[in-house]
């Protein structure tokens, strides 16, 4: 699609934006991954004066996250385990740029909110649970932190294509396990919700 074609389908909902605040999103896959067309996109929905929303990894070149934030009203961040060696075993790549492109990107926007899935058995642990709300309260750009219930959306679709799937035998979190976990979070100073 072109940028013009994008801005029609996101424009036909303007009135829903105008009514609940909102606006609109652009994820993935990484959003950053398609930089060009990301800034058009975004410069144009901008021009229309509607909200826009990056949801982001953070894993992409600084100087292509940083060539967004004057366009963008909210960025959504994901952050997933702190421990460089732990985050490497399950995502395949380091945390370092991750985490130095979002004090980068706090240094320049006042509108970050982390999105952490919570992974029973995989970054629930109160090591990792300690270290990144530590790590978010250290960024004042970071508004809040929403902890996203695991779920097993994914398996499906790694069948349809025929790949493993290495985290279909964890269980969701309980809703008590949830609770907990966001207590942990505001006793470090963090706003923390679940879901979102």
């Amino acid at each position: 699609m072109t940028v013009a074609e994008v801005v029609t389908e996101v424009l036909k909902d303007r009135l829903f934006y105008d009514d609940s605040g909102g606006g609109v999103t652009f994820s993935g896959g990484e959003p950053l991954a398609q930089i060009s067309f990301l800034k058009e996109l975004l410069a144009a929905c901008r021009a229309c004066g509607v909200h826009t929303a990056v949801d982001t990894c953070g894993y992409a070149s600084r100087e292509d996250l940083l060539s967004v934030a004057t366009l963008t009203d909210l960025f959504l961040y994901d952050l997933k385990i702190m421990n460089d060696d732990k985050h490497h075993q399950y995502t395949a790549v380091s945390n370092d740029s991750i985490l130095e492109n979002l004090k980068a990107l706090g240094a320049v926007h006042n509108n970050i909110w982390i999105r952490m899935p919570i992974i029973p058995g995989v970054n629930d642990d109160d090591e990792n649970l300690e270290a990144t709300a530590k790590f978010a309260a250290s960024i004042p750009a970071v508004r809040q932190v929403n902890l996203l219930p695991y779920h097993k959306t994914a398996v499906f679709k790694f069948k349809c294509l025929r790949q493993t799937y290495r985290l279909e035998n964890v269980p969701d979190p309980l809703p008590e396990n949830m609770e907990k976990v966001r207590q942990k979070f505001c006793t470090l100073g963090v706003i923390a919700r679940i879901g979102g």
